[in-house]
């Protein structure tokens, strides 16, 4: 299910539950967002266009497929996830391969835009495509055609794909598939979700014949079973005509199959499943009700859908206080409202447990369920959670123009599927202001018995094997209901909080300087205390600041004794809280206004980042002013997580997934402490509580250390003197200024390591190129490319050609801190007894780039992608705090923004070929190779050449 935030005026929520609305009538259909138009093809087929502004000179396409695996024959058991890879190995268009090549050079990537998903009800085709051009927003069409009536489903390409099933079929093996392999049948009981997980039957998808494929896209992709989505920059009158142009001959099969519904069926008797892994990394307890789907068609199947999202919130505070507690009967605990096949909602309550504590934390998640039963929640509860999803409704209605193509996108995909809402923000933002005063406690606590029920229950455990002892029987568990229903109980009691983070605002101090970078609309200011602060004001977001503020320093400053204390301090403060409020007490102060802000230490500098909505600038300086002047020390709280934090580092060191990243983070620290990590229990004895604090003070102590980025909606007549009061007044030592130190931290070169972790028939190779070179924005770039070239040369090398891997991704990059070095990287997984080949194969690829160059082709895919990345960035806030952040660090100046473009225009094959030179050479290199033991243990791979 969707979650729900919203913004509304603070005078408005104040006046909500004694201001008279009209009585709604709930029998009124939620209508569909105006903006959208929806038709149909004589053939059946659904379509949604809708014109949206952002971000320019794109549209977001799908094909929405009403087929996922539910709907598989038992020969067909992993074939509509067969299918949607089969979408992209050849068509009536596009030969194999011949397809990513062309989106790649118009600038779509593959994975990170051209993609697609199958679930167990349906499959959907991603496709991002520029709309300035009409040849390429013409082939954008063009493919959607092809993947809806002409993919190609030639014999040699289903054998090559074969393998890469298999592949991605490994890589999802592991604890977490073993546990849901036992617990799904009881959860989805007695359906045919439970026998049709989307990644197949692996004999199914080695051996099937081609013809049972090919029956499969002839049955379920066609027009009346699917639904084209064009959102985007686009006039929605061309897009419709593209619609019709590309899709009205296609014709539905004679006989085709109904397109059924699967029920979960119902059970009156309560489901216990205790599932034990000895690679499973902690205790999780999940308690479901299992539900009919909500409707989707009236204002008042609305109200139920909010009154759930409203329950949930408010229960999962509940637990969040709970867990904050001395000898809490959990670590963590929420509960929420959703579903994940299409006829079964669910409420669920969840918790992670200590091994001392499984019973305890079954029974609490149980008693604080009945609470609610018993006593309801209180009007204090409610008025928070309505505050935060009128906030967010709010929120969406200011950026209705604002908002991207993307985060529209998937409202059609799931009104065609599902039937779900589609009612865009101004609706939403309306409904809210006339449901909320209609919505009492009365109506969320009636949910309670509708929610709780004992039957269509199911509790599931998942637990490590060395744990089984601790665990309670199913007996047991069943008799906790039982046990429950006797138990007497208080009610809630809410806490009363402050009214004002800060009741005595300090003095203004006046701004000492201001200057303007008009070609870039960037303003600088000094202030009395020696702080700077760059502010950018945009038009991109109507709601939206987004900032962070550096110091130099971090962890490397302090000595090795200190090195756990400091490396933790921001961890402590996030769990104590600031000023006079807690973590939990700042979360309820917060709900309805849309504040974020987070400090945190680094190896080499301090920083607070977040974000805020305009309207709530003040709120957010005054917990910057805060952090840095009143860090709130609660020992109590940070014992609780401190033992929390051992329990579940205990837990963890038999999770294969763990152990590779505690082995690695060791090898590429290359034995120096102060690149270490906490990865085992006993290594959270070195940090003091005490220390940590006068580090965090210390650490934040002096603002003309810091340099302050903002960028968004800001009014400048209104911001600086909120700068005055809070940044200005912040205490500082001009003279006493501090840099970060070099910890010599190096990672070996010239070296292979073997991993032996796991049972699983899995491995994982990772080859890291590292050394020390001197640092120009130049050569950061052309590294940078290097690994996007080289990616696109493994995907087609060892994927597409050889079939040894799902997935491959090289990624390079350059600092100057603390002294000027590059990494680069080589990463992928895949089956043990193919190490030494795609090793190689990866090599092959290099060593052409390194020898020739980069194919220019493949140059000038990265190039568009750059450049159509570069103007969408251009309009986003974040980028431009980066922006400026990096160019204060590196030195440069402002203009080098504008110049972006033309550094990307300037790089050559040349440039691409000798950066492949210089850093990817076998004395730069550290090779790892992660085994599974018994592999290992039989001789088999682990010979290093």
């Amino acid at each position: 299910m969707q979650k729900i935030y919203y913004h509304f005026p603070t005078f408005l929520l104040l006046l909500l539950p004694f201001f008279a609305f009209p009585q709604s009538d709930l029998s009124q259909k939620v209508p569909l967002d105006p903006r959208v138009k929806i038709g149909t093809l004589e053939n059946g087929l659904v379509y949604y266009v809708q014109q949206n502004p952002k971000p320019e000179n794109k549209v977001e396409l799908r094909l929405v497929v009403n087929a996922g695996s539910v709907l598989e024959n038992e020969d067909q058991r992993g074939l509509a996830h067969f299918t949607e890879h089969m979408a992209f190995n050849g068509s009536e268009n596009f030969e194999k391969n011949e397809l990513i090549s062309y989106l790649q050079s118009i600038g779509v990537s593959f994975g990170a835009d051209l993609n697609a998903y199958t679930g167990f009800d349906e499959t959907v085709y991603i496709l991002p495509i520029p709309s300035d051009d009409e040849e390429k927003l013409r082939s954008g069409f063009q493919v959607l055609r092809d993947w809806a009536g002409g993919l190609s489903l030639r014999e040699e390409d289903i054998d090559a794909e074969r393998s890469i099933i298999l592949e991605e079929w490994r890589t999802g093996q592991g604890y977490s598939q073993r546990t849901r392999d036992q617990y799904l049948p009881k959860l989805l009981y007695q359906s045919q979700y439970a026998e049709r997980l989307p990644i197949g039957d692996m004999d199914v998808i080695q051996n099937f014949e081609y013809e049972t494929l090919r029956q499969f896209y002839r049955d379920w992709y066609r027009p009346n079973n699917m639904a084209i989505i064009a959102v985007g920059d686009a006039d929605p009158a061309e897009l419709e005509k593209l619609v019709i142009a590309y899709f009205n001959d296609l014709k539905n099969p004679d006989n085709y199959p109904e397109r059924r519904s699967f029920e979960v069926p119902d059970h009156e008797e309560t489901f216990v499943s205790i599932v034990t892994d000895e690679e499973a990394p902690g205790i999780q307890i999940q308690l479901f009700y299992k539900h009919p789907p909500l409707p989707f068609q009236t204002k008042a199947d609305y109200k139920a859908y909010l009154i759930r999202t409203m329950y949930a919130g408010m229960l999962t505070q509940r637990l969040d206080e709970i867990r904050q507690q001395p000898n809490a009967p959990f670590i963590f605990a929420g509960t929420g409202y959703g579903n994940f096949v299409r006829s079964m909602d669910y409420f669920t309550a969840s918790g992670v447990v200590s091994p001392e504590k499984v019973k305890e934390g079954i029974f609490s998640l149980i008693v604080e369920n009945k609470r609610v039963a018993t006593h309801g929640f209180t009007q204090p509860e409610l008025d928070r959670v309505k505050r935060a999803l009128l906030n967010s409704a709010g929120r969406s209605f200011k950026e209705m123009d604002k908002t991207e193509s993307r985060a529209i996108v998937g409202r059609y995909v799931n009104h065609f599927l599902k039937g779900n809402f589609a009612e865009g923000e101004q609706w939403k933002y309306e409904f809210y202001q006339e449901i909320f005063p209609e919505i009492s406690l009365s109506d969320i606590n009636a949910l309670a018995d509708e929610l709780i029920t004992e039957h269509n229950r199911v509790i599931i455990i998942t637990a490590p094997e060395e744990e089984k002892d601790k665990l309670p029987s199913e007996k047991e568990v069943l008799e906790f209901f039982e046990k429950a229903s006797h138990v007497d109980l208080e009610p809630y009691d809410e806490k009363e909080l402050g009214e004002n983070l800060i009741s005595n605002p300090p003095s203004p101090v006046s701004i000492l300087d201001q200057k303007e970078v008009e070609s870039v609309g960037i303003y600088e200011f000094d202030l009395a205390n020696g702080a700077k602060v760059f502010v950018k004001p945009t038009d991109f977001k109507n709601d939206e600041i987004v900032f962070t503020i550096t110091g130099k320093g971090g962890v490397s400053i302090y000595p090795d004794e200190d090195h756990y204390s400091a490396s933790y301090a921001g961890v402590m403060v996030n769990v104590m809280g600031v000023g006079d409020f807690s973590p939990s007490d700042l979360r309820k102060f917060l709900a309805g206004k849309t504040v974020s802000v987070t400090p945190n230490i680094g190896t080499y500098d301090q920083n607070i980042s977040g974000s805020f909505s305009p309207n709530q600038a003040e709120t957010a300086l005054q917990l910057i002013h805060l952090y840095f002047t009143n860090p709130r020390e609660d020992k109590e709280l940070f014992d609780i997580y401190f033992n929390n934090q051992k329990t579940q580092l205990a837990s963890a060191q038999a999770n294969p997934d763990y152990q590779l990243s505690k082995q690695l983070n060791k090898i590429i620290a290359n034995g120096n402490k102060r690149a270490l990590g906490i990865f085992d229990p006993e290594e959270l004895d070195m940090i003091s509580v005490d220390r940590g604090m006068e580090i965090f003070r210390e650490a934040f102590s002096n603002a003309a250390d810091f340099e302050f980025y903002f960028s968004g909606n800001i009014e400048l007549e209104s911001f600086i003197p909120l700068m005055e009061t809070y940044l200005a007044t912040l205490p500082a030592e001009p003279d006493n200024l501090k840099t970060f130190e070099d910890l010599g931290i190096r990672p070996p070169r010239g070296r292979a390591e073997v991993i032996e972790i796991g049972t699983d028939e899995k491995s994982q190779v990772i080859l890291f190129f590292s050394s020390e070179t001197s640092y120009s924005r130049d050569r950061a770039r052309d590294i940078t490319y290097l690994g996007e070239i080289l990616t696109i040369k493994l995907i087609e090398s060892l994927r597409e050609e050889i079939g040894g891997v799902y997935g491959v991704g090289a990624r390079g990059s350059m600092v100057n801190k603390p002294v000027d070095q590059f990494t680069f990287s080589v990463s992928f997984p895949c089956s043990p007894d193919r190490v030494d080949e795609l090793i190689a194969a990866v090599w092959k690829e290099i060593k052409k780039i390194q020898d020739h160059g980069p194919e220019e082709t493949d140059l000038q895919k990265v190039k568009e992608k750059r450049k159509i990345a570069l103007e969408e960035n251009l309009k986003r806030n974040n980028y431009w705090v980066a922006q400026m952040s990096a160019i204060r660090e590196y030195g440069l100046d402002w203009e080098i923004v504008l110049r972006a473009k033309d550094r990307i225009d300037a790089i050559s094959v040349d440039n691409i070929k000798d950066a492949a030179r210089e850093f990817l050479t076998e004395e730069n290199l550290l090779e790892i190779r992660k085994y599974p033991k018994r592999i290992l243990e039989s001789g088999n791979g682990a010979e290093i050449p």
